[in-house]
């Protein structure tokens, strides 16, 4: 049988053999994969995951226009025709099911039951498995199909010239009278009928890219009900605004269903249990405390509503938001822990040093998170780029459809993914500092504030939420935030690499730039906790922090910094594995300060790529 059943952990199936992605199996070939039979709901709420799914599938509707299938899988998100999975079992089918014979290039076509065939010329044996394929920008994957004779003959086609990997010189024969077909390998694209798809071996990258959402600190779905009442956002935008204590209590007192809220039907339940009735002295005094506990919620929707944002902006920020929020749940270690459990120890002096260079750098804290919990979901895929749009090699633009795995029986996409747990480490900058940094800049006239609180209310103000993945934001003040604090998490990473025993494409990064702060974790995509991140933590974080700025130079400098934006694959950039943003909106001008022009040609440093309008940017780490 061609049909194959894998036994793999839910980590390895979720990044290599999920429904439609090509990979070899064992020593039998080239297999494609195929939906599980069983799936179990995955301990991650739908709805909590949908804003982050919106934004992922945003920038393929987007550029495809006025193309319904794109708006369709949109409207799918909106009205939750998803269901977040976990795969029991894998299956994988033989593809292609089309084979060659090495030596006379004799083509055949087989059903995916049967076996491979053999050579009609006799000594040539069996035919190997010819796995190119057809792919094409709108998800097409297809064994390639040879045409018949022109001749009318109903022999078998060779396929000739296979050795050479310009596929553009291949060429159909037939074997039977030999006459070579005017046929091309390709034909136009049969699944959408838009464009000639490319001949590539599989499996590869180009013919399977996952398109995945990270999702920090998910609630599961029994905890799910207290924090899904409508104002959610607005409460997490009022967590960052310190009006509510931070964590899942803070929301569920936002809600009236945390401990505190509700206290009084607690109360009152806990009484009748007791037998006491109404009237009675201690039924009355454990009303009037948990009375009290329920009044000691602060008016935060006041402060939200004097930011002047509309509800719609105001969500996106609270998205950003709450996932920050909840950080605060994942067992935080903060350097003041650190300072008061090793008091009295060699380590004491040690970690004294945190809090000045932490301020030398910028930042307003570090934190750890020992248990944060994480689910990594894989909504669908792309093929060719995992971009919606590309840049071919010719320079002409493509343009990339989404798509999402079969539905099941409910008529729902399947959405695979795996909850676990990590370590992370949570860098939040100093907003003052942030906002100081784009009035030297030229950014912004200064707004003269004196408070962490302040800073963050003028972001929330004057800024806009990060909505697009591929591309950078349209406002200066969102767009500088977001650079800065992506070229610092992957500075950031890098450092930490050389001393936590992970590569660099074994972390991850998230970012919150409408909070000035970034999230380096453990992405190892196992079941365990390496605690890498907690050594560097406890005992390496100095040295980890002078690095940042130790060697200001790429090997490419100065064309690195004054043409190619001021990042290159030698300095700030990171596998895909482990860029939340595909290396996009990174420059060390932000972290350094803008290269003064060169003096054969003072104007045109002023239309660097790290300069806008004239402006040089003053760099955040320049003391």
């Amino acid at each position: 049988m061609v049909f194959e059943e894998l036994t793999r952990s839910n980590i390895q199936a979720l990044w290599r053999y999920m429904p439609g992605q090509p990979y070899n199996w064992s020593s039998k070939g080239s297999v494609l994969g195929e939906p599980p039979r069983q799936v179990t709901p995955l301990d991650v709420p739908e709805g909590w995951v949908e804003p982050q799914l919106r934004r992922l599938l945003l920038p393929f509707a987007t550029a495809k226009g006025n193309d319904p299938r794109a708006r369709a899988e949109l409207i799918a998100i909106e009205r939750r025709q998803f269901s977040l999975v976990k795969a029991e079992d894998l299956r994988a089918a033989r593809f292609p099911n089309t084979f060659l014979c090495r030596t006379c290039g004799a083509f055949r076509t087989v059903r995916p039951a049967d076996t491979s065939p053999v050579c009609l010329t006799a000594g040539h044996g069996r035919l190997d498995q010819f796995s190119w394929s057809e792919v094409h920008e709108c998800g097409h994957l297809s064994q390639i199909t040879a045409p018949r004779c022109a001749s009318g003959c109903r022999s078998w086609m060779h396929l000739n010239n296979t050795r050479d990997l310009n596929t553009s010189r291949w060429y159909w024969t037939c074997a039977g009278c030999q006459r070579r077909s005017d046929e091309p390998i390709v034909r136009w694209c049969s699944t959408c009928g838009e464009g000639r798809p490319q001949v590539m071996r599989v499996p590869q990258t180009a013919a399977y890219y996952p398109q995945q959402v990270t999702v920090i600190n998910p609630p599961t779905r029994g905890d799910y009900g207290a924090l899904a009442y409508e104002g959610v956002y607005a409460a997490a935008v009022a967590q960052s605004l310190g009006t509510l204590p931070r964590g899942s209590e803070g929301l569920r007192r936002a809600g009236g269903a945390s401990s505190a809220g509700g206290a009084i039907e607690q109360a009152r339940q806990t009484a009748e249990a007791l037998g006491m009735r109404p009237g009675e002295e201690l039924y009355d005094q454990l009303i009037a405390k948990a009375q009290l506990r329920e009044d000691d919620v602060p008016a935060w929707d006041a402060q939200i509503e004097a930011l002047g944002r509309d509800a719609g902006t105001i969500e996106e920020f609270g998205e950003e938001c709450r996932q920050l929020g909840l950080a605060w749940d994942a067992k935080p270690l903060s350097i003041q822990n650190l300072l008061d459990g090793d008091a009295g120890t060699q380590l004491e002096a040690y970690y004294q040093q945190y809090p000045k260079l932490i301020s030398q750098y910028g930042f307003n804290d570090v934190t750890l998170l020992r248990e944060l919990p994480i689910a990594y979901i894989v909504a669908g895929y792309t093929r060719i780029s995992s971009n919606a749009v590309a840049t071919t090699r010719r320079g002409t633009q493509t343009t990339q459809r989404f798509r999402f795995f079969p539905a099941g029986r409910d008529s729902k996409f399947p959405m695979y993914g795996v909850r676990t747990e990590t370590e992370g480490l949570l860098f939040e900058l100093d907003k003052l500092a942030v906002v100081q940094w784009l009035a030297d800049s030229g950014v912004v006239e200064n707004p003269g504030l004196s408070t962490q609180e302040d800073a963050q209310r003028w972001i929330f103000q004057f800024g806009d939420p990060v909505l697009d993945v591929f591309n950078a934001p349209e406002n200066p003040i969102s767009k500088a935030i977001l650079g800065l604090v992506h070229s610092m998490a992957h500075r950031m990473m890098k450092a930490l690499a050389t001393r936590c025993g992970l590569n660099v494409d074994s972390l991850g990064e998230y970012l919150f730039p409408a909070n000035c702060a970034f999230l380096v974790y453990a992405n190892t995509r196992s079941n365990f906790t390496l605690g890498g991140l907690e050594h560097v933590y406890r005992y390496d974080l100095v040295d980890a922090l002078s690095e940042l700025d130790a060697e200001t130079r790429c090997v490419f400098d100065p064309p690195c910094r004054r043409d190619f934006g001021g990042a290159c694959a030698a300095c700030l950039h990171l596998s895909e594995v482990a860029c939340a943003r595909f290396n996009t909106v990174l420059n060390r001008n932000l972290l350094f300060g803008t290269l003064p022009p060169l003096v054969s040609d003072p104007a045109a440093g002023m239309s660097q790529p790290g300069v806008e309008s004239g402006r040089g940017w003053r760099g955040y780490w320049s003391r």
